[in-house]
């Protein structure tokens, strides 16, 4: 009886290790993001010189071109920030919704949105149309 309940211990032990060690699925889903929700879209960053701040509002075309690349953003995991973290140039996006809230989000090889990074799983296809963005300002 002794044996069953040490080899049940072991047992439970390794199972709730293992349980907690499952992968972190991303809690914000960019491709349901729509248009008609979305008031106004602000890019601010730095060019990472010396007054190479900006802020820009886009026009309408220019939001709904941003939406529709958001909405083809495939997310992975959470990173570490301190693994995400990257210096010189950054870009931000700050979404105003129509019912007031607003969603900030920094597009690179880790995806911040808010203060979460995530494995950007389409960068590769995806990055050149963000630079086009981070250009307009």
């Amino acid at each position: 009886m002794r044996k069953i309940k040490i080899i049940f211990c072991i047992s439970y032990l390794i199972v709730s290790i293992l349980s907690g060690c499952g992968k972190q699925e991303p809690n914000i889903d960019l491709s349901n993001i729509d248009i008609s929700d979305i008031d106004k879209i602000e890019h601010t960053g730095t060019t990472g010189g010396q007054n190479g701040e900006y802020s820009y509002s886009f026009s309408e075309n220019e939001s709904n071109g941003f939406i529709e690349l958001l909405n083809q953003v495939k997310l992975g995991n959470v990173v570490d920030e301190s693994d995400a973290l990257s210096s010189g140039a950054v870009a931000y996006y700050k979404l105003y919704y129509t019912d007031g809230e607003t969603l900030t989000i920094s597009p690179g090889r880790y995806f911040k949105i808010g203060d979460t990074y995530y494995e950007f799983k389409n960068y590769d296809e995806l990055w050149d149309k963000f630079i086009e963005f981070n250009s307009i300002h």
